[in-house]
């Protein structure tokens, strides 16, 4: 059964108890996703601005005043359940004030990331369209992930829309992206290792962390 936590108004937080992955020794890790609205068009602006360019690197596709401008996109992040997580780790969050389920799963998001997945990948977002059209005005665009792969997102207008459909939909079938876990967690990682590296340094069996 599917689970969903509000982090805050720009990410929730989805779990199965189904959803997991196992390193072949000790128990299975249990595995969440945490979606977040992120803005294209303010993460643009942020990143001209720290890098002080007096003609800016990062350019939209989108009229700044423009009524049609769809500068939101959901990012999706695979992390363990905070059951499964290293007993440091749940130190450090809670010597940080962390004194809820929500405020560790929100630390560890917020300080360690977790293993980045689109979440359109798995179903392409025009398969979508008739399902969900009525959750949110979109717009769909093909961008270019990390690794130089051309992939196809969803682009939404307003932040509380793309949270909406975040809960409506991507919620319903991010069930899909744990059956493909082993291939997903193999993929490399920006900073160096796999998905698995990323998820085994965040975890360590017989947490003796408990549900609040």
């Amino acid at each position: 059964m599917i689970s969903i936590l509000d982090l805050d108004e720009r990410r929730i937080y989805v779990e199965n108890e189904k959803w997991s992955c196992y390193f072949g020794f000790g128990r299975p890790v249990r595995l969440g996703l945490v979606l977040e609205a992120v803005d294209l068009a303010a993460e643009s602006d942020r990143c001209n601005e720290d890098l002080d360019q007096e003609n800016p690197i990062f350019e939209s596709y989108w009229e700044e005043d423009s009524e049609e401008q769809y500068s939101i996109v959901i990012d999706a992040y695979i992390i363990p359940q905070p059951e499964y997580l290293d007993e440091e780790i749940v130190d450090q969050a809670r010597d940080e004030g962390a004194s809820s389920r929500i405020d560790l799963i929100s630390y560890v998001y917020e300080n360690y990331g977790g293993v980045p997945v689109n979440i359109d990948a798995l179903q392409p977002a025009k398969s979508s369209c008739g399902f969900s059209s009525f959750v949110a005005e979109t717009n769909i665009s093909s961008v270019e992930d990390p690794s130089g792969d051309e992939i196809e997102m969803r682009h939404f207008q307003d932040r509380s829309e793309a949270m909406k459909f975040g809960k409506d939909f991507y919620a319903v079938y991010a069930g899909q992206l744990f059956s493909f876990i082993d291939l997903l967690l193999d993929n490399p990682l920006l900073a160096g290792g796999t998905g698995w590296d990323k998820i085994r340094d965040l975890t360590k069996a017989g947490s003796t962390y408990s549900k609040k």
